[in-house]
């Protein structure tokens, strides 16, 4: 107990102390860029912007906040900039000058307790949904009071966790009129219950939130194959007006919410293109385009996203919950189904079958990004020398070896979470990629290696 209190008293003294470093960050400024005064006057409201470090060309004194990602929300009122894992909030000032300005329009304390969470615009508001912090995630809906300049707990009917995945776009999303906001599935993660990322809850049914009166509403239940598509493809993701554009290896999939559909079209280019938009820019979609910023050169850019070119797969995002009495009746009617043709059979003595088949395509793209490909050649060549890697290695090769134990442990699991998702979807297999064991030496912590059944395959995707 003692032990818990010191933690909890460092972590605060620290809390404490960033913020007093940032005392001077009440303005921040940019460069004019038109990317940043072209959204505010489109004619449609455009979700956030995804969170990425926007150091290069933002402007601030805070080593503190130089730690912090940075996302943009258009409203009404104007753009708003906030820092991610934490309730700072500044609203862009355009003085008609060579800079854009943003102020400080909250006075939030409290801190990382939102990693990963969904910041939204609704009927005049801004909302913050879930997010992770103090070693659980949480499913509170969260309303920015401009009168008192702090974040308050919205009282809804039930809690719903966002997918906190990392680089995961794939969260939550609202629709145009600004009524409803939709989670596709859950990820409910209690570190003091689970001592792994793999074993958090994953909750595969769709909510919906009517933003009006604050209630949950449930949807459906996610198929397999739009979980897996949702998981598998959260490193490219575009709201829209009607649902999320989701990109895969080969192709781009549209999920959209208001038809409860999935469309597909075909074509890695523009895959590559997108990808490379990922690392090192700020983009959002509207109207058929992907418009994006380069933090690093400053370009402004436009790549075309035709909606009219995908073409429907078939399939639904979620299925509507049938009762007991719907579901007898369905195996009633396969029952008498399967009899009568098995009396057919016996009568005429032949079997008529079709085996589905599928197509393997042309060339294969890589699905891994360029830190992953790092993580799984150490590993396998690791595996193919009858060795594991422990976490010194792997927080070397992910680049976490100055960060805290916290994070070191979320980003690693989040990283294998993603190797094996992927791995999962472009191979249809079930099979882990990446499997840890306890270590010999140390109990409390694991190591990693690659499945012996996966390493052939593993060596094609990285070829």
């Amino acid at each position: 107990m003692v032990k818990i209190y010191f933690i909890a008293s460092i972590g605060l003294f620290f809390t404490f102390f960033g913020f007093a470093q940032e005392k001077g960050d009440s303005v921040l400024s940019i460069r004019r860029s038109p990317f940043f005064t072209d959204i505010v006057k489109r004619d449609y409201p455009i979700p956030c912007l995804q969170a990425i470090g926007a150091h290069s060309y933002l402007r601030l004194n805070s080593e503190f906040l130089r730690t912090m990602p940075v996302e943009y929300l258009p409203t009404k009122k104007g753009l708003m900039l906030h820092f991610g894992r934490s309730g700072r909030l500044y609203q862009m000032k355009d003085n008609g000058d060579s800079l854009l300005y943003f102020e400080r329009v909250d006075r939030t304390i409290n801190q990382n307790y939102n990693n990963g969470s969904s910041l939204f615009y609704a009927q005049g508001d801004i909302y913050e949904l879930s997010g992770y912090g103090f070693w659980k995630s949480n499913g509170l809906l969260r309303l920015y009071n401009s009168t008192d300049r702090e974040w308050d707990i919205v009282p809804t009917n039930r809690e719903v966790h966002v997918p906190l995945v990392a680089s995961s776009r794939s969260t939550a999303w609202r629709d145009t009129a600004g009524n409803f906001l939709y989670v596709p599935y859950q990820i409910i993660i209690n570190d003091g219950m689970s001592s792994s990322w793999n074993e958090a809850t994953i909750d595969p049914v769709s909510y919906r939130l009517d933003i009006k009166t604050k209630e949950w509403e449930e949807l459906g239940e996610m198929t397999n194959s739009a979980l897996k598509l949702f998981k598998a493809a959260n490193f490219i993701c575009y709201p829209s007006e009607n649902g999320y554009y989701l990109a895969m290896t080969k192709g781009v999939y549209f999920a959209d919410f208001t038809s409860n559909t999935i469309s597909f079209l075909e074509d890695p280019q523009l895959v590559q293109t997108l990808l490379r938009l990922q690392s090192n820019s700020q983009s959002y979609y509207y109207k058929g385009w992907v418009y994006s910023l380069n933090s690093s050169s400053y370009k402004y850019d436009s790549i075309r996203l035709d909606p009219k070119r995908f073409t429907s797969t078939g399939e639904v995002i979620w299925e509507k919950p049938r009762s007991f009495a719907i579901w007898f009746y369905g195996l009633f009617v396969l029952l008498m189904l399967g009899l009568f043709l098995l009396y057919r059979q016996r009568k005429r003595k032949t079997v008529n079958s079709v085996i589905p088949s599928s197509g393997t395509g042309g060339g294969q793209l890589q699905p891994f990004t360029e830190t992953e490909q790092s993580l799984l050649k150490l590993l396998l060549g690791r595996s193919e020398k009858g060795l594991t890697a422990n976490i010194t290695d792997i927080n070397y090769v992910l680049g976490l070896k100055d960060k805290s134990a916290g994070m070191q442990k979320k980003v690693r699991s989040d990283v294998m979470s993603n190797i094996n998702e992927k791995y999962a979807f472009v191979t249809r297999q079930n099979d882990l990629l990446v499997q840890s064991i306890r270590s010999v030496a140390d109990k409390r912590y694991f190591e990693y290696m690659i499945n012996p059944a996966c390493r052939e395959k593993l060596r094609q995707l990285l070829s």
